[in-house]
Formats: C-alpha cells, sequence, structure tokens
C-alpha cells in the first residue's frame, strides 16, 4: 500500500508541476497513467471526468482527487492532492524570497515568473520520469538552457516562439521520417 501511496505522490506532483491547461489537458494524462497502473479502467476514469467536471470547484482538482481516492482511499487521496498542489505552493512561497534579490526583482514581471515555472515544470518532469533515453537527455539540457537564457535577458515570449519553432521543424522532420 506504500507503494500506491508513492506513486499517487509523485504522479501527483509530476501532473502539478507539468499539466497546463487545466482538466482538458489533465485527463487524457490521467486516463492513460491510471491505465498503465493498473488503477482504473479507461471507463471509470471517464466517469470520475464526468463527475469532475459536474461539481462545483476546480475540475482538475476534481477529476485528480475522484481517481486518487478510489486508488488510494481517503489517505491516498490526500497524499496525491498534496503532490499536485506542491509545485504551485513552493513557487508562490519562494517568490517573496527571491523578490529580495535585486536582480530577480527587477525582472519579476509575470512572464518572466510563468517562464521560470514552466522551464522548473520541465526539468522536474525529466528528473521524475527518470533518464531512461538519451532523449530525455536532451530535454534536461533544453531546460537549463531555457533557464540560463532567462536569467541572461532572453524574453520568455522570444524562448517561446523558438520553442514553439523548434518543436515544429522537429514534428514535420519525424513525420516525414515516418512515412520514408
Amino acid at each position: 500500500m506504500q507503494r500506491k501511496y508513492w506513486q499517487l505522490f509523485t504522479l501527483g506532483l509530476w501532473l502539478g508541476a507539468t499539466i497546463f491547461g487545466g482538466v482538458a489537458a489533465a485527463y487524457p494524462v490521467i486516463r492513460q497513467k491510471a491505465q498503465e497502473l493498473n488503477w482504473m479502467s479507461a471507463e471509470d476514469v471517464d466517469g470520475s471526468y464526468a463527475l469532475a467536471v459536474f461539481l462545483p470547484g476546480p475540475s482538475f482538482l476534481n477529476l485528480w482527487g475522484a481517481v486518487s481516492v478510489r486508488v488510494g482511499g481517503l489517505p491516498g487521496a490526500l497524499i496525491a492532492q498534496v503532490g499536485l498542489l506542491l509545485p504551485a505552493f513552493s513557487l508562490v512561497l519562494l517568490m517573496p524570497l527571491l523578490a529580495r534579490i535585486p536582480w530577480v526583482a527587477a525582472h519579476a514581471d509575470g512572464a518572466m515568473v510563468g517562464a521560470v515555472y514552466a522551464t522548473a515544470g520541465l526539468l522536474i518532469a525529466a528528473g521524475l520520469e527518470g533518464l531512461r533515453k538519451w532523449k530525455e537527455n536532451w530535454t534536461r539540457l533544453l531546460g537549463f538552457v531555457m533557464l540560463a537564457l532567462i536569467f541572461l535577458g532572453v524574453h520568455p515570449l522570444l524562448l517561446l516562439v523558438g520553442g514553439v519553432t523548434l518543436g515544429a521543424v522537429w514534428a514535420v522532420h519525424l513525420t516525414a521520417k515516418e512515412a520514408a
């Protein structure tokens, strides 16, 4: 049972650090992970999703709570929710401390904070997944490069446009490679 609690916590941590876009982005990931870990069938997750969007409150939290309570009971749900909320909570606690550093205070606009948080999420996700393949090495390296560029003064929106462009080029390359 302790292993299941640890899985709920780490998956919640990973979801909280890497999923942007609310329940629409979280639902397919949670559905896939619940099936991979043999926690619930796809149909059961679908039912939890229907419940999550019907209930008041944030649907992402509702969905993760509905899945985790079925997997680990009330203790499992509490552990899973702590994992889910920990990344955002940590950032909220950390920001006033970072604001005392003059350079950070001078660059702490909303886009900068969002970019740092998103990049930190990328690094946390790479770390939690482990470096089993070379592809994950370049993901971690990309995260560190992005953080370095942000702290060197490159505007986060420029990094976003560059990242989208590189992602699109890479997707076209992979599609062409698979077609050949």
